[in-house]
């Protein structure tokens, strides 16, 4: 980020690193990540300073919450901070500075007392843009970052709503709800966190939902922002939408377990068991075999098996076909499974047959004896 110019820094600093106590004794160190998404970082091995604001658009007069958090992977130690807030005509219109020493471990962040938008003459600022900057002193080296936020009259957007995973290449839709006012309208552009944007895109109406879909073509983890214009020309950025990019590969073939013989007419349960390479939740289709199926079942874990039952009701030989597909609709191959299927009444039908037959040969013998006495 852009720096700016220093402000006290030789003064502040022997104070700094002397002092254990200051103006600003409330603030504090809580051992967490901020409130925001954390994208996984490569090792650093050093400490990094990042300043951010718990929103990025603020309404009129509401106060401006401010965080410095050492995101690299040692230890951050320094004096302060000082903290300033600049307009978009880089001038100060507020700054202060705390006189204590701090240690602050990856992770850790100091909370700035809440800004209530006034300048040093006690005023409400006007609506814009503007940047804070706050700077940790060292032993060897300072500690300085910045970050944007703006302050508008009336109810801003929140962060674009959408999937938080997806794969290469798939287009998702990602919405946004525009301001309520003013009524005259707005025009909206998104940086997809890719290099790209959509464009300027509108007029649009006070609180018309925008839908627009995009793809990526990298694994990554992507910020989605949205640059609202209102129609007097201020212009501000929503929160970010965090988007996971992965490459996906399918579940493997599912196992079939069960039975190989059985009888018309009764249940049998069957198990069927898949994994999934990002050990994603999966859904099974089942066919029988006889004409009939399950659908898509599930979401069940990677790997966790599932019984599934089913009754045949005619003798044959069925084959059991078995898929699944993970949570990016990446299907697996068939597995199959033959059972047969007999009737239980086939075994004795040749003693019934017998059986009729012998009482037909009885009958005949017995006319016959009668016909002859006669």
């Amino acid at each position: 980020m852009n720096k700016r110019k220093y402000f006290l820094v030789g003064i502040i600093v022997i104070a700094m690193l002397f002092s254990t106590a200051g103006t600003f004794g409330s603030i504090i160190v809580v051992n967490k990540n901020l409130i925001k998404n954390i994208i996984p970082q490569q090792s650093i091995n050093e400490p990094i300073l990042e300043v951010t604001t718990d929103k990025t658009a603020y309404k009129l007069g509401e106060p401006v919450n401010i965080f410095l958090t050492n995101v690299g992977d040692e230890i951050l130690c320094g004096g302060g901070p000082i903290v300033t807030i600049y307009n978009n005509e880089d001038e100060i219109i507020y700054q202060e500075a705390c006189y204590c020493y701090w240690e602050l471990e990856q992770g850790e962040y100091i909370t700035w007392p809440s800004w209530d938008q006034t300048d040093k003459q006690g005023n409400q600022v006007p609506i814009g843009e503007y940047t804070v900057e706050g700077i940790l002193t060292g032993h060897d080296e300072n500690y300085a970052d910045t970050a944007i936020f703006f302050i508008i009259d009336y109810d801003p957007s929140g962060s674009p709503s959408g999937p938080k995973e997806g794969v290469v290449d798939e287009e998702y839709i990602f919405c946004i709800k525009l301001p309520v006012a003013p009524e005259c309208g707005f025009h909206v552009i998104l940086d997809w966190g890719d290099g790209t944007t959509s464009g300027w895109l509108g007029p649009y109406e006070a609180g018309e939902i925008i839908c627009i879909a995009h793809s990526w073509a990298y694994p990554e983890y992507y910020d989605l922002r949205v640059k609202i214009r209102d129609c007097y020309g201020y212009e501000y950025l929503t929160d970010p939408w965090t988007i996971h990019i992965i490459i996906n590969t399918p579940p493997i073939q599912p196992n079939i377990g069960g039975a190989k013989n059985g009888k018309v007419g009764t249940s049998y349960d069957y198990t069927f068991m898949s994994t999934d390479p990002e050990d994603s939740f999966i859904k099974y289709f089942i066919d029988w075999g006889d004409d009939t199926n399950t659908g898509w079942v599930g979401l069940c874990p990677s790997g966790q098996e599932q019984i599934f039952s089913h009754t045949y009701n005619e003798q044959e030989t069925y084959t059991i076909k078995a898929k699944t597909k993970d949570i990016y609709d990446a299907e697996s191959e068939w597995s199959e499974f033959e059972i047969k299927i007999s009737n239980p009444r086939t075994r004795t039908s040749y003693y019934f047959k017998f059986i009729d037959m012998l009482g037909l040969l009885l009958k005949s013998v017995l006319l016959l004896k009668y016909e002859f006495c006669s």
